[in-house]
């Protein structure tokens, strides 16, 4: 008989994509992590994502995204750490991979390899065995087709299911029908929602939990929702999320990743740049963001 209980559970939780510190002069500001993480740990946030999509993973080197690993570990901030691995080039993935095993990491997050659009299915599960073979870590499928344009289908899933190594996968289509469908289908694996307007709904269907982005200005916000539902206040939970949505909705008409750095500094922290080919938010964009979200900022504030 299969056992259907998660390899990982230690895993579940409430996980922030972080952002990644940058200079002015877009060299990573490494010095800058131990303090948003602690902000994290505080607002009640189980753990984070180093070298993510929010963290612009993609437009760092590999010497860059070994660093962070070590300086997120070096914080001893008390959250688990996600390692964000996949890249285009499946040896730069293993080496990723083996890295963050290494130096500690609670886990690995890998993209499939998002450069060429036309590969087979096999090619695909070629990529993520060898990733897998190679990891001394648990592994976190990542699908995000709307960004990598490379999908995990679930002929993908079925084929590296069970690898010992394999601990789930991680779900940003937004697609509640998908997510769920992958919740009950691979009950054996955590199922982790990408998408924050799913943060209530992935919880009540059992799910390994959300993987965050909004959380690195809002992660209180975030954290409420899964907390209430956790603590037996189903439609406190609900409320919390409709409060999400409503900042999403605010966030989601500014320039990603860039916006969530503006809104940090909003709320005290540093200033912090972002990579090309993201830009830094405008003048006038960075008035009008403002002006928007001061009814949510003030109760923030109010309630910290």
């Amino acid at each position: 008989m299969t056992d259907l209980t998660p390899r990982f559970p230690q895993l579940a939780g409430l996980f922030t994509a972080i952002l990644t510190p940058f200079e002015a002069t877009g060299e990573v500001a490494y010095s800058g992590l131990p303090e948003l993480l602690h902000w994290q740990k505080q607002s009640g946030i189980d753990g984070v994502v180093v070298s993510g999509t929010n963290g612009e993973g993609t437009s760092l080197s590999v010497e860059e995204r070994n660093r962070l690993v070590d300086a997120a570990l070096a914080a001893n901030s008390g959250l688990k750490i996600i390692a964000g691995t996949g890249a285009a080039s499946v040896k730069d993935a293993v080496v990723l991979t083996k890295h963050a095993a290494a130096a500690g990491a609670d886990a690995a997050l890998v993209l499939p390899p998002f450069f060429f659009k036309q590969t087979t299915e096999a090619g695909i599960v070629d990529y993520f065995e060898r990733v897998l073979d190679a990891a001394n870590i648990p592994v976190l499928l990542y699908h995000i087709p709307q960004f990598s344009m490379v999908p995990i289908t679930n002929t993908v899933i079925e084929q590296l299911q069970h690898h010992p190594n394999l601990a789930g996968l991680k779900d940003s289509t937004g697609n509640w029908e998908g997510t769920v469908q992958y919740v009950n289908t691979f009950p054996h694996l955590l199922v982790f929602a990408g998408n924050d307007h799913l943060t209530h709904l992935i919880t009540a269907a059992g799910g390994a939990g959300s993987i965050s982005g909004t959380a690195n200005s809002f992660p209180e916000l975030v954290a409420n929702v899964r907390r209430l539902y956790l603590t037996g206040d189903v439609n406190g939970s609900r409320n919390a999320q409709r409060i999400l949505d409503e900042v999403m909705a605010i966030l989601q008409d500014f320039p990603p990743f860039a916006v969530n750095k503006s809104v940090i500094t909003m709320r005290g922290k540093p200033v912090y740049s972002v990579r090309p080919p993201i830009k830094v938010l405008t003048e006038e964009q960075l008035n009008h963001l403002r002006s928007r979200l001061e009814p949510y900022l003030s109760a923030v504030l109010q309630d910290s």
